[in-house]
């Protein structure tokens, strides 16, 4: 049995996250991206849920903003959150995309404009 997202961001991606030595005052987790779109249904409408990225990375304490982390659960191939950490790095101005479902990384860099697999040790 693997982790649904909410269970692999708090038993796998936060404890990493810590190791690596990122504390609770350059992380801001589920970050507004957009407000949700607003849909016309007839005469009256609705806005959808609001998009979140789960983890920014900050370079200081409450600093400026270099990165953004999508998390997927445990069993998804941590590629497929690529897309959608490119599309909310590209709008909040940031230096690097990634994707984790604990197990692997992927990151985006754009300074290079490459993506890459990056090992987690203690698996």
């Amino acid at each position: 049995m693997s982790y649904n997202e909410a269970d692999t961001r708090a038993n796998l991606i936060d404890p990493k996250l810590r190791d690596a030595g990122w504390n609770n005052n350059l992380i801001s987790r589920e970050y507004p991206i957009s407000a949700g779109r607003i849909e016309i249904i007839g005469e009256t409408h609705r806005r959808t849920a609001p998009r979140r990225a789960d983890y920014i990375l900050r370079f200081a304490n409450h600093g400026e903003a270099i990165a953004v982390v999508e998390a997927k659960e445990e069993g998804v191939p941590a590629s497929r959150g690529m897309a959608q950490a490119k599309e909310y790095a590209e709008k909040l101005n940031l230096l690097f995309a990634y994707a984790t479902n604990g197990h692997e990384i992927e990151e985006f860099s754009f300074l290079t404009n490459r993506q890459a697999t990056i090992p987690i040790s203690g698996k």
